[in-house]
């Protein structure tokens, strides 16, 4: 999996390091060729999720949303994701 992360301090908090690796192991237990990049505003964050093949957007979606329900955290998605193929989506930092 390829993991691109832009506008990231050298040295990541410890929450933010725990929270990447589970996301990163939820990806890679669906898709392990996949690529995703990640985005730090100063607001939130923005993940762009491109699956390999396009059988697993379905597959890949119903995990992120499962690991973010399970965390209580909130997810702006993307509304084009069948048309665009790739599942992109926010998390806003209060």
């Amino acid at each position: 999996m390829q993991i691109n992360k832009r506008f990231f301090p050298e040295v990541l908090q410890e929450n933010e390091a725990i929270y990447f690796s589970h996301l990163e192991g939820v990806i890679c237990s669906v898709d392990e060729l996949c690529s995703m990049e990640i985005c730090k505003y100063p607001k939130g964050y923005f993940f762009r999720i491109a699956p390999s093949l396009p059988k697993y957007n379905q597959m890949l979606l119903e995990e992120i949303l499962k690991l973010h329900n399970l965390f209580k955290i909130h997810l702006d998605l993307s509304k084009s994701i069948k048309s665009s193929g790739t599942i992109n989506f926010n998390i806003q930092i209060n």
